[in-house]
This record gives structure tokens, sequence and C-alpha cells, in this order.
């Protein structure tokens, strides 16, 4: 989606799209400040504010010691923790259920909290991803066959797959007897098969045939030559059991991926795509209008996407908060930690002067972000 081909007929569903992942977004900012909001109260520390919404409120009520608030701007929430803010004057009786009067392990479990939230509602999503919704998968059917495959600069050899005569439009079955039935099972088969011989049963139309083929070994990985056809593809359905450990897996995976591309964001390439000296590409961080834009286009994928999508987004949040950096609650930890280890007492008001110049620095890179996936969209990931 192109903000250049945006018709005025079509602006209102592009608003109400808007706005609903915007409403997406505030809950999953709200979720957040809820897990930090029941750490708190759950350790005795002292909650003195909690909010739905930011900006002017609109209905307000004291429960306890804790103010509940609800405000115009429904994107998110926020909650105030007694002795955060170290500029904050605090009643001596209230005191000891300070933030920094509590002990380390409680003030930990407070920070954590938020992303532990969010960790759980990526698990959820992931496991309704492969079940009830169930997904799309690639059945594994042959695009083309490589006549020759580069395995270095300067050597070629001829491809697996076209020696043992593949053709396009066959679809392997079976790996050494192992039943494959996507493409992803198909690849986990060959790429652990470096430079042994196989042997394939595939289906050719109505026929089901049998060859040998002896892979490549690139890198340590077999390789057979061959491409998937990605418009091949098959619903498929996980158990209510099977999905939970599929969830895991999923989750340890997609993490991986996550964390790698937070740490791509202070990165020298990334410095460079902000700058204009390199062109941006599916791997380039995205803001907020990138976030919502994917959010579009999976939307257009069906449920199962979509849900995948917003399960990568609570998973990124978690993952982003526990950079240690201050104001982030990876600061906070890295503050706990230091106090713990080396004894140290870190001073709060130094803490917040650095907080400031992150925020202005972050700030800077997601406006810049912002632009660039305004005038330079990256290109839809869903489509070939």
């Amino acid at each position: 989606m192109s903000f250049a081909a945006l018709t005025w007929s079509k602006l209102p569903n592009y608003i109400l799209d808007a706005v609903l992942i915007l409403l997406v977004l505030g809950f999953m900012i709200l979720t957040h400040e809820l897990g930090h909001y029941f750490a708190a109260k759950k350790c005795g520390i002292k909650v003195d504010q909690f909010s739905i919404g930011f900006g002017p409120e609109i209905k307000g009520w004291t429960r306890g010691e804790t103010r509940y608030s609800l405000k115009w701007i429904l994107a998110g929430g926020s909650v105030r923790i007694a002795g955060m803010n170290p500029d904050e004057k605090i009643a001596p009786e209230d005191l000891p259920r300070t933030y920094y009067e509590a002990p380390a392990w409680k003030r930990a479990i407070v920070i954590l909290a938020g992303s532990f939230v969010h960790l759980c509602f990526a698990f959820i999503l992931f496991y309704l991803f492969f079940w009830p919704l169930g997904y799309s998968t690639l059945t594994g059917k042959i695009a083309t066959v490589e006549k020759t495959v580069k395995v270095s600069k300067t050597v070629t050899e001829p491809g697996p797959g076209y020696v043992a005569g593949l053709k396009k439009g066959d679809l392997i079955t079976s790996v050494n007897g192992n039943k494959v039935s996507d493409w992803n099972q198909l690849t986990e088969q060959l790429t652990k098969r470096p430079g042994q011989t196989v042997v394939l049963v595939y289906d050719r139309g109505e026929s089901k045939l049998t060859t040998k083929a002896t892979l490549l070994d690139i890198n340590g990985h077999g390789l057979l030559g061959v491409a998937v056809d990605v418009n091949s593809t098959y619903s498929k359905k996980s158990n209510p059991v099977a999905a939970i450990g599929q969830s895991a897996k999923l989750m340890a995976s997609v993490t991986a991926s996550l964390a790698a591309g937070v740490a791509r964001l202070f990165s020298l390439t990334t410095l460079k795509q902000l700058v204009g000296m390199t062109p941006r590409n599916q791997n380039s961080p995205q803001s907020i209008v990138g976030a919502t834009r994917l959010a579009f286009q999976a939307a257009s994928q069906g449920a199962s996407v979509f849900i995948f999508i917003i399960g990568e987004f609570f998973l990124l949040l978690a993952l982003f908060n526990l950079i240690p950096l201050p104001p982030l609650d990876g600061g906070h930890l890295l503050v706990i930690i230091v106090e713990k280890v080396f004894h140290k007492e870190i001073n709060m008001k130094t803490f917040a002067k650095v907080a400031v110049v992150v925020i202005i620095v972050l700030g800077i890179v997601a406006l810049r972000l912002m632009m660039l996936d305004v005038f330079n969209p990256l290109k839809n990931p869903f489509t070939p």
C-alpha cells in the first residue's frame, strides 16, 4: 500500500483501518502497563496512579491508595509507581513501600512483568495460529529445477535435482523413507544430509516415481537445486496438544530473528540507510507507519497471517523494552543488576538525564523511519 495511491473514495476505509491498528497498539501498551501494575501491587509496592489512555482526564476515581483514570486519547495507558521518579516527594509513612526501598528481586519482578505479559500474549496468538485457525503452507511442488548450481565464486556443479530427472510440477513426498507433506519438512530433510545420496519419492501427475539424488554440500547444508512453487499451498492445522510445542518453538525462532533485528537498529548499516547512503531492504527496521502498513497487508492474507503478525508485534515490544537503556525496562533492570553485583548505588538523577538523551535519539530515529516509510515504503512481503 502506497500513501501516494490513496484515493478519496478509499480514504474512510484507510482511516478505519488506522484507528483499528492504533487501538491494537494501544492495547499492547495498556497490557504492558497492567503487567507493571499488578506486579507492583503483588510485591507490596505502592502504585500512585493507573490510567487508561493519555491526555486530559475524562473520568477519575480513587480506590484505596491508587488513583484510576480514563483519558481522552485511548492509545495505551500508564502506571505511576511510588518512588520511581527521583524528584518525587514521598510522604515519610510511604517510604518503606516505594520502589527503591523494595528488595532487588521484587523490583526485578515489577520491571520484567510488562514484557512477560507481552510474551504470554505472543504465545497465545501463536497457539491460535497453529490451532484452531490453522495456516497456509507451501506444498513443496517444484517450480524450477536448476541445471547448474554455483557453489562458489568460480565453481559451478550440475544441479542434483536436474541430474536426478526432476521436473517442474513434481511434488516430492518422501526423502529416504521419511514422509514430507510441505516445503518446510522437505528442506529440513535435505539440509541435514549434505553430500549424501538420498532416495526421493515424488508425484508427477497421477504417477508416483522414485529417483536418487546426490545432494551438494553448501556450507554444511544439503542442496537439491530446486525452487518451490509459491502459488501451491494448502491449509494446515495442528491438534491442541501439538500446538503447544509448535508455539514454543516458533516463539524461540521468532525471538531470535527479532533480537537480531533490534540489534541491527543500532548498526552501521542502519545508520547508512537512515542518512540515505545505502538503499533499504526487507530486513530494514520500520516505524509505526511501516508496522501499520504491514498489519494491513497481513490482514489481506487472512486471519491466521494477521494473528501471526500481531504476535510478532507483541514479541518485538517485549524485546525492545528489555534493551538495557534508560528509560526502557531494560535500563531499570541494568540498574538492579549493577547495584546487586557491584554493590554500587546508581544516581537516579543521572539516570533520568541519560533517559532524556535516549528519548531524543530514539525520537529522531523514529521520525526518520516514519519519513522513509511514507516516501520510500518497503515492498509488500506477501506479494511475489
